[in-house]
């Protein structure tokens, strides 16, 4: 009899070692994977785009398996982007860091430190009073007289009181700077975005302003207001390089991968088009 009780209560105790064991076991591997989701979300949380930061993150080669097709980033749906040509345009975004670190950077760090900040200042007036020829025909396209008035205005004091544009006499005056080009004139005849696109050395783009950007180059370079009178050629190589030089310098505050965000293309992409949809359904210099 007394064996039977001991068999018994070993018995009863087996039994209740392993109904025990299992439930600390489910309780381990249920609340795991909960923690770490838990971490994913802090993190996408700290995803914020900060462009122009002092750093550099070397990028890693691309590969298809890390374009990711649909993702949500503090509640913005980047996949909203048409970018068919996305592993394409990665590609091109890799390349343009390279080219910024090794030619276009060093090439504006040298500018920066041999030419005087008067002299900086006149060349990117220079330019700047270059766009006016864009922006006056534009503007007639778009029928905006009123722009086109200000922006002819602005070029014809700035290249003749301002020295081809070396110094903003025109601001001086109150003259408000303009601006328009050949792809917010398309948009305003109902031509899309179409493709996202990322141009090498140029950047951030889609298929009507990378249209718009090639027809604007091409009536300046046929136009050259200065050749005829005074001998500038704005075509002359020295001239276009010196041109690069001062649109980089401009923009010197981005990096490619600068961010050291894992999402940072897809934050240029969409800051890029709202910044080109906010031109076009506001426009600019009004």
């Amino acid at each position: 009899m007394n064996y039977k009780k001991i068999g018994f209560l070993i018995l009863l105790f087996s039994f209740m070692g392993c109904s025990s064991a299992p439930k600390k076991t489910k309780e381990i591997v249920y609340h795991k994977p909960v923690f770490k989701e838990t971490e994913q979300e802090k993190i996408m949380q700290k995803e914020y785009l900060q462009l122009g930061i002092d750093k550099e993150v070397l990028p890693q080669p691309i590969k298809s398996r890390e374009i990711v097709r649909k993702k949500i980033v503090n509640g913005t749906k980047f996949i909203e982007v048409y970018d068919p040509l996305e592993p394409l345009n990665r590609r091109i975004y890799y390349f343009n860091y390279y080219l910024d670190k090794y030619l276009l950077i060093p090439a504006v760090d040298a500018y920066e430190y041999v030419a005087p900040n008067l002299v900086q200042e006149g060349v990117s007036n220079f330019f700047t009073n270059l766009e006016g020829i864009s922006t006056f025909i534009n503007s007639l396209l778009q029928f905006k007289g009123k722009k086109a008035t200000i922006t002819l205005a602005r070029f014809a004091i700035n290249s003749t009181f301002g020295i081809l544009g070396l110094f903003d006499v025109a601001s001086a005056l109150e003259l408000p700077k303009t601006y328009e080009d050949f792809g917010l004139t398309m948009a305003k005849y109902g031509v899309g975005n179409g493709a996202y696109l990322v141009l090498p050395a140029l950047g951030p783009s889609n298929l009507r302003d990378a249209t718009g950007l090639g027809i604007g180059k091409l009536t300046l370079a046929e136009t050259n207001p200065y050749n005829s009178t005074t001998g500038v050629d704005i075509n002359n190589l020295g001239v276009v390089g010196l041109g690069g030089i001062n649109q980089r310098k401009e923009q010197k505050s981005f990096r490619y991968y600068g961010t050291g965000s894992p999402f940072e293309y897809e934050y240029v992409r969409f800051i890029y088009t709202t910044y080109r949809n906010t031109l076009v359904s506001k426009g600019r210099g009004e």
